[in-house]
């Protein structure tokens, strides 16, 4: 059945071609199964009065499993053009699994609307979903975690959790601190993932490595909370042990996470345990795995393991400069920021050189005001080399006035910024460059002059970020400033 022509799709019953797309899906990794998926797929859009909610959701779950095939996210998308308008007609069983499926395209309108209205739903019916549908709700919304229904029915769910944590399974957990590590700030989800984090160390070995790796890497969103200390800490004892069960994606999360507790000495040893694999296995990594690594590794500079893992990253992403643009601004900063960690190292400044090319062929308007902050620190630490400088002076071009207001920095995000600033000045009076210099300088003042209306802010910062800043502000010789900010 796995060769399906038209002739015959249109002879099968709509909900037996339904039940075969989804069970296709379940064997996604044969040929011959994708090929029929697809067919079905590709007759789909014509025929949607044919099929009843159920088949439809069926459909989708199926044509999930192949997000990358164009027919399946075409019929995804027009299946999901007709869910807001049928949407009591849908069991909850399968209003779980559209939003689990349509999740696997969230840059699609189609299934983003969908899955917004499901969510407007969800919380007046709580009662009617099972558990493992609960899991599969909030791992999906997380996909879209700017929408404000998806934000409100995962904060639903998460206030059922607590008292229904046995109902669970292993993989219905890690699900779950998955999805609600989208929403730190909700009172409600960390409720619920530091309830999670207190059933995980007895349980440790009932999880699978991906739902571990999904577990610290939720966990992390909330360093602060001791269960979720406990339960990351729990698991790393864990992995130096199985490190040969983990895929690389699933490695690059726990580092990720670990780092988040650098001084534990757990953590420190489960990613020094990884650091060792990582070179033997580079080609295996996609870019976002290869920056939290990097990223991750940082935490641990003094290691041997983590410095050499990262050397090999270095080399690595130099290595694919001609495809540096598959990498989304937010690997591309944490990147550098882990690489500033070494930055005495050869290879590691070449390719911080090949990232700041990159960088300078996107639009600054791209970058978030965090993303900034770690790229003008990070480039800074190679005033030497021109590439990395030019960067420096190009973001400084972006920042205040015209770019980037200084308003939109967090504090920490201030001292990286004027530690920047600093060294970019001293190198660039150092070799003479009048005009870069005073633009960076121009760009500092902004900043002190951002602060000294802004008294609150400076007030409420640590004795290391004050010092740097005016510390910069010294070396830069802009005295007036120092001393408004002083006063």
């Amino acid at each position: 059945m796995s060769r399906l022509d038209k002739a015959l799709m249109k002879q099968i019953d709509p909900i037996a071609l339904s039940l075969f797309a989804l069970s296709f899906g379940r064997h996604s990794s044969a040929a011959s199964c994708r090929e029929a998926a697809v067919a079905i797929a590709g007759e789909v859009p014509s025929q949607l009065s044919r099929f009843d909610p159920q088949a439809l959701s069926n459909l989708v779950n199926g044509f999930s499993k192949w997000p990358g095939a164009s027919d399946c996210r075409e019929a995804a998308v027009a299946i999901a053009g007709e869910v807001p308008s049928q949407l009591a007609r849908f069991a909850p069983q399968a209003l779980s699994n559209l939003v689990n499926g349509f999740s696997k395209w969230p840059d699609a309108v189609g299934c983003r609307e969908a899955a917004v209205a499901i969510a407007g739903e969800v919380p007046s019916k709580l009662l009617r979903f099972a558990p493992q549908e609960l899991a599969n709700l909030v791992n999906g919304f997380s996909k879209w975690p700017d929408a404000a229904s998806c934000r409100h029915a995962a904060v639903a769910i998460a206030g059922e959790v607590p008292s229904k944590l046995l109902r669970f399974e292993p993989q219905h957990l890690a699900n779950l601190v998955n999805g609600f590590s989208k929403w730190p700030d909700a009172v409600e989800c960390r409720e619920a993932a530091v309830a999670i984090a207190g059933q995980v160390p007895s349980q440790l070995l009932r999880f699978a490595p991906q739902a571990l790796a999904n577990l610290v890497n939720g966990f992390s969103k909330w360093p602060d909370a001791a269960g979720c200390r406990e339960a990351a800490v729990a698991i790393a004892g864990q992995v130096p042990s199985q490190l040969l069960r983990f895929d690389p994606q699933a490695l690059a999360k726990l580092v990720n996470g670990f780092s988040k507790w650098p001084d534990a000495v757990g953590c420190r040893e489960a990613a020094v345990a990884i650091a060792g694999r990582v070179p033997s296995q580079l080609l295996r990594f996609d870019p976002q795995a290869l920056a939290n690594l990097a990223n991750g590794f940082s935490k641990w500079p003094e290691e041997a393991f983590t410095g050499q893992a990262t050397v090999a990253i270095a080399r690595e992403v130099r290595r694919r400069g001609d495809q540096l643009s598959h990498f989304t601004q937010q690997a591309l900063a944490n990147l550098v920021n882990g690489f500033s960690k070494w930055s005495e190292d050869e290879d590691i400044c070449h390719s911080a050189a090949v990232i700041a090319g990159e960088v300078g062929r996107r639009a600054l308007s791209d970058f978030t005001p965090q993303q900034m902050a770690h790229l003008i620190n990070g480039f800074s630490k190679w005033p030497d080399d021109p590439a990395c400088h030019r960067a420096v002076v190009d973001i400084a071009r972006g920042l205040g006035r015209g770019g980037q207001r200084f308003g939109a920095f967090t504090t920490p995000e201030f001292n990286m910024i004027a530690n920047a600033l600093g060294r970019g000045i001293t190198r660039g009076e150092d070799a003479g460059e009048i005009i870069e210099t005073a633009l960076l300088k121009d760009r500092l003042h902004q900043l002190a002059h951002h602060l000294h209306y802004d008294n609150d802010r400076l007030e409420q910062s640590d004795v290391l970020t004050i010092a740097t800043i005016f510390k910069a502000l010294a070396k830069a010789r802009l005295f007036e400033d120092l001393g408004s900010l002083a006063s």
